[in-house]
């Protein structure tokens, strides 16, 4: 099928190319001391990307992590997990839009075992930038901390997409900044669980514009 054969396709090249991308960025890293903690006392843990930074962080965050990540099942998802399979992340197929349940109860295990999850937070449809609110019933079920990934460059490829996929260009200055970790706490109710999913998008969407304006000070 053509779309198993253009996933296949994207597998093979997109790897290698990021790869060889990410050896020629100016890369700083900033933030990663709470949550290499966290991770070395065997809690789970919750990284927390905007789908337009997938392709920044992935060469990076991949192979260091060991991650799960959440993948629609689609042909975009089919696509996106033939490229993160190579990056050393293992896929969990399903999002909000499709098989949804069947990959929030799966992730749940893998927090339940201590795993690391990379979440796309805005995926798979967008809007860009918008949490959804299964993220915050992860985060009370499992204990599971969240930690937001920022990532940022001075210099990029934006595709003219819904989230506008970036990639940082050969010898961009690239920022990978972990804000401070959040924790839903267990008693909260759907109101709070609410008002909490609102806060944490703002404090998002606040974290990548600092971001944005740090590495281009430092351009």
């Amino acid at each position: 099928m053509q779309q198993d054969a253009a996933a296949r396709w994207l597998g093979r090249i997109v790897p290698p190319v990021l790869g060889a991308l990410y050896r020629t960025w100016r890369v700083r890293f900033e933030g990663g001391e709470p949550v290499d903690a966290e991770l070395a006392s065997g809690r789970p843990m919750l990284l927390l990307v905007w789908h337009g930074r997938l392709l920044t962080v992935l060469p990076h965050y991949g192979p260091r992590y060991a991650l799960h990540t959440m993948i629609s099942q689609s042909r975009d998802g089919d696509r996106i997990a033939a490229v993160a399979e190579r990056m050393g992340v293992t896929p969990v197929r399903g999002s909000s839009s499709r098989g949804g349940a069947r990959a929030l109860l799966q992730a749940l295990r893998l927090l339940e075992k201590g795993h690391t999850i990379a979440h796309i937070v805005d995926g798979p449809r967008g809007p860009a930038g918008e949490l959804k609110p299964g993220l915050m019933l992860m985060a009370q079920r499992s204990g599971a901390a969240l930690a937001p990934m920022y990532a940022a460059s001075s210099w990029h490829w934006s595709a003219h997409s819904w989230d506008r996929m970036e990639v940082p260009l050969p010898c961009s200055r690239v920022l990978f900044r972990f804000g401070p970790l959040w924790r839903v706490p267990p008693g909260l109710d759907a109101e709070g669980l609410e008002a909490l999913r609102r806060d944490f998008e703002a404090e998002m969407r606040a974290g990548y514009a600092r971001a944005q304006l740090d590495v281009r000070r430092r351009a």
